[in-house]
């Protein structure tokens, strides 16, 4: 069964979905940095990633409820990892990124989990 929301995404799901949009762009292009150092199965692994995290958001801004939860338990898992195994062997413009990219999924978990994307999530669940 198809899920159509009858009620346009509010701004904050926008710039949330905007938000994950960017930090795709940008962990591609850290993959073309380093396609010369990773490893094939790290590079397959790591584009299977990118192409689930778009449709995790193509899915949020859809409204589906599902997709916001689980972009929060991806970036908990990335913090996780950040925080196990540290930034010790990264380049200055890996360790760069990251904090940008950790930055950036803070704030698009704030508006994710606002009042207003809140009142949207609850209400296409009941369309």
């Amino acid at each position: 069964m198809q899920h159509v929301t009858t009620t346009k995404a509010p701004v904050s799901v926008t710039i949330a979905t905007q938000l994950i949009w960017l930090m795709l762009a940008i962990n591609a292009l850290m993959m073309a940095v380093d396609y010369d150092e990773a490893s094939i199965d790290a590079m397959v692994f790591n584009t299977i990633l990118l192409v689930f995290n778009g449709y995790v958001a193509v899915k949020i801004a859809g409204g589906r409820n599902w997709a916001r939860l689980t972009y929060s338990v991806l970036v908990a898992v990335d913090v996780a990892l950040i925080l196990a195994f540290g930034l010790d062997a990264a380049s200055d413009l890996e360790v760069v990124v990251t904090y940008l990219s950790v930055a950036l999924e803070g704030w698009t978990l704030i508006k994710l989990f606002g009042a207003e994307a809140e009142a949207w999530f609850k209400q296409t669940r009941n369309d």
